[in-house]
């Protein structure tokens, strides 16, 4: 699935060139997770402290593939390991999400 980095996230400051480490600080929009979640048939579980639960389900420890939810941590993880460059424009941008991870 190949997404321009403008459907992920929500371009508060109307601006078209961003870091990397301002990107990934942006809102992740709620249709980019529907869409995400319908395509891995996974569902999107909001970002919880999973620290001291006795449940490895969702542990970061476990890889992808294995889950079954993701979080927005998930997508920036994914994303930091994708996205090489410095800088990033949000209307040309993409990220191809495979669906073998």
């Amino acid at each position: 699935m190949k997404v321009k980095l403008s459907e992920i996230f929500g371009n508060t400051a109307n601006r078209s060139m961003y870091s990397r480490d301002e990107l990934l600080s942006l809102d992740v929009k709620m249709e980019f997770v529907k869409r995400l979640a319908q395509f891995y048939d996974i569902p999107y579980m909001s970002d919880g402290n999973n620290e001291h639960n006795l449940c490895f389900a969702n542990s970061g420890a476990v890889r992808f593939e294995y889950k079954s939810t993701f979080s927005k941590k998930d997508i920036i993880t994914y994303l930091l390991s994708t996205l090489k460059q410095d800088t990033f424009h949000m209307g040309t941008d993409e990220v191809i999400f495979s669906k073998s991870v």
